[in-house]
């Protein structure tokens, strides 16, 4: 079985894209551009072996000329367990062999209303057809996967992981920290132990984290999220819950505790996943354990849920970056800084992916319309690798 690392990217998008589907029990069809036989033997086998593991069966389908309309197929089938991988539509019959095509635009509905997962495997002249005879089913597809590519992405365009902020789930603005933090410790000491008391215990346990995250005193923050998350543990407070998690995904990055991080931010998700921020996080945890694939699909959630999120917008072009994409992750850093303005971070982004890209005076040029002079320790980024341009 093939083992290359083009192949077993491509597979791993495979998935990212069915488990998806599952989570959300929603349809899903794909589209996978492939060369030979050999490789589609290859890939059904190795998502066949994948798919077990998630309690799922792969249901091979192959159109022949008697058998056009794939759906009959399908209807056939456990639904419910089942993900269809479909080929061969170039043996269809009828006209120009291409029944096959027309059927599934006559039908395209059906996919989408009785939530079918299913891997289209077409040629590169089958995909021509498909796209012509079958436009408004080409139009239904979430998701084109090439294997016929030498290489899944590009090379790396940026030789830096890419800076980002902390969205603390509770707003603060203190400037004398050491005050703040006196005084919101004396309040938690004061509150009673109430049972009733237990949200604003757990509230101010929230703040005080976000105090020490100010100051990097990440184990001290830790150690005060739990003792939020242990003065609710007997309530049903889903949303106090998730910012507690959110919180301590949070400190656990900023320690590179990754994994750690990943396994509570899943848990948000199960509360309630609509929650700010959790996506763009699995997104970042994901990026910064190198799983380059997960973490686009994390962030391109995070997106449809919060488009005016700046934060989502600046993570997304460090994953762009990450994956080579220096075109794609220029825009969605401009767009980040065009939300957040006063956020200056998007725009260093944009002049390293510039600079790394052998565009230095771009990135000079657009560094000199930024206003410096926020609140960021220069030095710091100067010293980081990919920002070395600031030195000039």
């Amino acid at each position: 079985m093939r083992e290359g690392k083009n192949f077993t990217e491509k597979i791993a998008d495979l998935i990212t894209e069915i488990e998806f589907a599952l989570q959300w029990k929603q349809a899903i069809i794909l589209f996978a551009i492939y060369r030979s036989s050999h490789v589609l033997d290859d890939a059904e086998a190795s998502l066949e072996t994948k798919l077990k593991l998630r309690g799922q069966e792969l249901v091979r389908v192959r159109v022949r000329s008697d058998l056009s309309n794939v759906i009959d197929t399908i209807e056939k089938e456990n639904q419910a367990k089942g993900v269809f991988s479909i080929a061969d539509f170039s043996q269809g019959g009828g006209v120009d062999r291409a029944d096959s095509y027309r059927l599934l635009n006559l039908h395209r509905e059906y996919f989408i209303e009785e939530k079918i997962r299913a891997v289209f495997w077409l040629t590169k002249d089958e995909a021509q057809s498909l796209s012509a005879f079958a436009p408004d089913f080409w139009a239904f597809r979430h998701r084109i996967i090439d294997f016929v590519r030498n290489r899944a992405t590009p090379e790396r365009s940026a030789s830096f992981q890419g800076l980002t902020w902390v969205e603390w789930p509770w707003h603060l603005f203190e400037s004398d920290t050491k005050a703040a933090l006196n005084y919101r410790i004396q309040l938690l000491e004061e509150l009673s132990k109430e049972f009733e008391a237990s949200v604003m215990r757990a509230d101010l346990c929230g703040e005080i984290a976000g105090i020490y995250v100010q100051d990097k005193k990440y184990a001290d923050a830790q150690a005060i999220i739990e003792q939020g998350l242990d003065n609710i543990s007997e309530l049903s407070v889903p949303q106090v819950e998730a910012r507690l998690l959110i919180a301590l995904a949070i400190v656990l990055i900023q320690m590179d505790a990754y994994e750690e991080a990943y396994v509570h931010l899943q848990k948000v998700v199960l509360l309630d996943e609509k929650t700010p921020l959790v996506f763009s996080l699995l997104a970042q945890t994901s990026r910064l354990a190198g799983r380059r694939t997960k973490a686009l699909a994390f962030i391109k959630r995070e997106l449809s849920l919060y488009s005016k999120s700046a934060f989502a917008w600046n993570e997304c072009g460090n994953i762009y970056a990450d994956l080579g994409r220096t075109e794609d992750a220029i825009s969605s850093y401009e767009k980040a800084f065009s939300i957040f303005p006063e956020q200056i971070i998007p725009a260093l982004n944009r002049c390293a992916v510039l600079a790394s890209a052998n565009r230095l005076d771009e990135a000079l040029n657009f560094l000199g319309k930024i206003d410096l002079s926020q609140a960021i320790d220069l030095e710091k980024v100067k010293n980081t690798q990919g920002f070395e341009f600031l030195n000039i």
